[in-house]
């Protein structure tokens, strides 16, 4: 027996609750501004969610990924090597700059998903942003994930996603050449000078290239290697 339209209708938007959910939580009416839904159907799916475990509903009414869906996004990441691999990169880039570290990777054609992160040790630094998405277009990450380089390897652009913060990004690629992911730095603009801004992009398209490596890149040792006799 088919699915009725009905019923597929219901299952998108619980998935655009969903989302939502996990991209930055929220209460009922936010929740349902964001999914464009009345608040009484939004209610009714959030309800199943929570009963699922998929979201959970905290004291003050506000709505928050769940166990479950913890769990989904534990067991996908757990079989990616490429998330595996980049924790001792983003680890190493964070002690070495004082800046907060990511891995990102393409989420469609417009969008852009933070998938991992190691925060900057200092006091004052800008905040993981795990989970979060931000536009393709306009962006270092977007442009690094489409090709874009500059250089050195990397790319730099200042006050793209927030005021007064500078993102540095160089691609991931697979065994074929493929672009697969980037490493992003991102690090408030007061601090960082052109001569740090070079500096950082080194670090970060390095750890880039290894990764790449990593992963079965051949070339990117190439690289490396041509960069370093040069």
């Amino acid at each position: 027996m088919s699915e009725t339209p009905a019923a597929t209708r219901t299952v998108e938007r619980a998935l655009m609750l969903l989302v939502a959910v996990a991209d930055h939580g929220g209460t009922l009416t936010e929740l349902a501004r964001e999914a464009a839904l009345s608040p009484s159907t939004a209610s009714r799916l959030l309800a199943t969610l929570v009963q699922h475990g998929f979201v959970h509903r905290d004291s003050s009414g506000r709505y928050a990924g769940g166990t479950r869906l913890r769990q989904l996004a534990a067991a996908t990441l757990g079989d990616d090597p490429l998330y595996e691999l980049s924790a001792p990169h983003l680890e190493a880039l964070a002690a070495i700059t004082g800046e907060t570290a990511h891995l990102a990777v393409a989420a469609d054609a417009d969008r852009v998903l933070y998938l991992r992160g190691v925060a900057s040790p200092q006091l004052v630094g800008t905040a993981v942003w795990t989970g979060r998405t931000i536009p393709r277009l306009g962006t270092a990450l977007g442009a690094v994930l489409d090709g874009r380089l500059g250089p050195g390897g990397y790319l730099a652009l200042a006050g793209t996603v927030e005021p007064e913060v500078i993102s540095i990004a160089a691609p991931i690629q697979g065994p074929g050449g493929e672009i697969v992911a980037a490493i992003n730095l991102l690090a408030p603009s007061y601090r960082t000078s052109q001569g740090r801004v070079a500096s950082y992009g080194q670090s970060v398209a390095r750890h880039a290239r290894e990764l790449s490596r990593s992963l079965g890149n051949g070339d990117a040792g190439e690289d490396e290697q041509q960069e370093r006799a040069a």
